[in-house]
């Protein structure tokens, strides 16, 4: 789950960056007229894709768009792993207790589903 920018159609702006919860786009020349994102390091939020003023930020093929990200009450342990690495705090509850996914704030961007000890956060696609 990736997303890549087209370079020729890079401005340079930056605005994909600054835009990145994560900092992942960096610019690949001294000048910063042209970002990349690194592949690997992209959890497909598309909040680059969504700033870019043109339109030069493209899902990879194996994109999906994510609908909806849950945590699953039964097996969630109450570690609090998600919350702690989610950019905008939507996993809310108490430690020892089972989380929730405050969904009006969730910018599904994969990080709390990567982090969870226990797999307990389902993730449905569009």
């Amino acid at each position: 789950m990736a997303y890549k920018i087209d370079i020729e159609k890079c401005l340079g702006c930056g605005a994909c960056k600054f835009n990145c919860l994560f900092d992942i786009p960096q610019p690949i020349n001294d000048d910063a007229s042209i970002y990349e994102i690194d592949l690997e390091k992209c959890l497909g939020c598309g909040q680059c894709q969504d700033i870019c003023p043109n339109n030069a930020i493209h899902p990879t093929e194996d994109q999906k768009d994510i609908a909806k990200v849950e945590i699953v009450k039964e097996t969630c342990i109450g570690c609090s792993a998600c919350a702690r690495v989610c950019p905008t705090g939507a996993p809310k509850g108490k430690i020892k207790e089972p989380f929730e996914i405050e969904q009006s704030i969730c910018i599904q961007c994969g990080a709390c589903v990567k982090k969870c000890p226990k797999d307990s956060i389902e993730v449905t696609y569009k």
